[in-house]
């Protein structure tokens, strides 16, 4: 067998790939940071968790306004589930975001649910207002 020649093309790069983060958290705090959002300031941010029926949602709803959240829950628009919105003034670092996300996601494991991720505004002051949900 005949060892194939590298075409010019195929040679491999001098400087090591870009390493893509698997973290969520990191992820939407580096585009928060490259839309020139300031993360040193306290900012409303909204975490989505869902469940299968409204007693797993309110208990839910209990066991986070014991962390501190403000909670709206109600019937999701596009499934059955039951959508918690859980919002809370925070600095939004690495250390507080990853630390919640575990806490988020064992109330949503414990309970047959689904811990889907934050969001926030670009500026601080965007982030105040909870989108409206409808409770039933």
């Amino acid at each position: 067998m005949q060892k194939r020649k590298r075409k010019s093309a195929e040679r491999m790069p001098d400087k090591p790939a870009k390493k893509l983060t698997t973290n969520p958290d990191e992820a939407v705090l580096n585009l928060l940071s490259k839309s020139k959002a300031d993360l040193s300031k306290e900012r409303r941010i909204s975490f989505y968790l869902y469940f299968p029926d409204r007693a797993k949602a309110v208990i839910a709803e209990n066991e986070l306004k014991k962390l501190g959240f403000e909670v709206e829950c109600s019937q999701s628009y596009y499934e059955k589930n039951w959508l918690c919105l859980a919002s809370n003034h925070l600095t939004p670092t690495y250390s507080t975001l990853t630390s919640l996300r575990k806490k988020l996601e064992r109330i949503a494991e414990k309970l047959d649910g689904n811990y889907d991720g934050w969001e926030t505004g670009l500026d601080a002051d965007e982030s105040e207002g909870l989108p409206n949900i409808k409770r039933s």
